[in-house]
């Protein structure tokens, strides 16, 4: 079992020179020395999951057909795969969603939301879910879409009534009736189930063997020089002012004056225009970037920043640096550390629904 070593973290050693700066033009170590890393800050291998709703072979398998299944949404056309889908690294390559104004989140390594350096065991029925943080647990994160008109729920039912539709449909289904059967036993199939095996199954939706990952956890080799360089640069530049912790992120909703996609409503986020601060940990396979997905890659949202710590709304910006044009290829090269390890990409050949796996949006 890996051990959590708060004393060092990422959030500590965020001022200049901590480790030694590298000047842009310091050629790779080619002496084979390797600093010390500075914590073990990597992901565990074995997600959590809460009290009311432990982890069985039987809930995963039933939420895997659930989520890859159309008949969760009103007009059986949508389902949670179509907007989280494996080969985005479980998002869906838009800038938004299809019938929403914001970016799909990847839901890799959702397990572990809210995990900080001062949590490191994260209380998954309080786990925060969303650009905005309005729901709490993978359970309330699954329930969101299917009750929302403009995604899966649709025009022809409300929050109230697509539950009992969606328990009738599934009822009607012998397969699914003996998969709840088996995951749930004499509860069978409740709205709480529904929602409970979903999540069953995106918790193990994760891929915490990255090379940063094995780095932490002692591996010193894991990282290249350039990579080594990239994690530095974060370090000096303050970025882990925010991006910290296993997850690369604090978790907390930060004003950032985001430009708002042409001919789009402005989105005010929690209602104060805050957002939450995006994990990077896969973020190399799930461009495009910021809640409203309005940057195609790394060196817009590196000017973005670069603009925004000038003049910050958020006292966290002040003191960030943004990477320099010589800087960013090591940064984007740890990014990649941040996102190399295997995760399932499995699709079903077919669901109990008989519809087409993951929809046809």
């Amino acid at each position: 079992m890996r051990r959590w070593m708060l004393v060092v973290g990422l959030a500590s050693c965020v001022g200049p020179n901590s480790m030694g700066e590298h000047a842009d033009d310091d050629p790779p170590d080619a002496s084979g020395a390797i600093d010390t890393p500075p914590s073990d800050l990597a992901l565990p291998l074995t997600p959590p999951s809460p009290a009311a709703n432990p982890s069985s072979p039987a809930k995963i398998a039933l939420g895997r057909l659930l989520f890859w299944d159309p008949i969760l949404s009103g007009d059986r056309e949508l389902a949670c795969a179509s907007c989280h889908d494996p080969q985005f690294a479980y998002s869906d390559g838009r800038q938004t969603s299809v019938g929403v104004t914001r970016n799909a989140q990847t839901i890799l390594n959702t397990a572990w939301n809210g995990t900080v350096l001062d949590h490191p065991a994260p209380d998954c029925e309080q786990a925060p879910m969303f650009w905005d943080n309005r729901a709490h647990a993978l359970e309330g994160q699954a329930r969101g879409p299917l009750t929302t008109a403009a995604e899966m729920l649709g025009t022809s039912f409300t929050a109230q009534t697509i539950f009992p539709e969606l328990i009738a449909r599934l009822s009607a289904i012998p397969e699914y009736v003996s998969q709840f059967e088996a995951a749930f036993g004499t509860t069978g199939i409740t709205e709480t189930t529904i929602l409970q095996a979903i999540a069953a199954f995106e918790r193990t939706l994760t891929n915490p063997q990255t090379s940063y990952d094995r780095y932490v956890d002692g591996d010193t080799a894991a990282l290249t020089a350039q990579q080594r360089r990239g994690l530095q640069i974060l370090r000096d530049n303050r970025c882990t002012n925010c991006h910290s912790g296993p997850m690369f992120s604090d978790y907390e909703l930060h004003p950032l004056r985001v430009p708002d996609l042409a001919g789009a409503m402005h989105d005010a986020g929690d209602g104060t225009n805050r957002f939450r601060t995006p994990s990077l940990r896969n973020v190399t396979r799930t461009a495009p970037y910021m809640h409203d997905g309005v940057f195609a890659g790394f060196q817009q949202v590196f000017q973005f920043y670069r603009d925004a710590t000038q003049n910050p709304l958020d006292p966290k910006l002040r003191g960030v640096r943004t990477p320099t044009p010589q800087e960013a290829p090591d940064v984007i090269a740890f990014f990649a550390a941040l996102g190399d390890a295997p995760f399932d990409t499995s699709v079903p050949a077919a669901v109990p629904s008989g519809l087409t796996p993951g929809g046809t949006p």
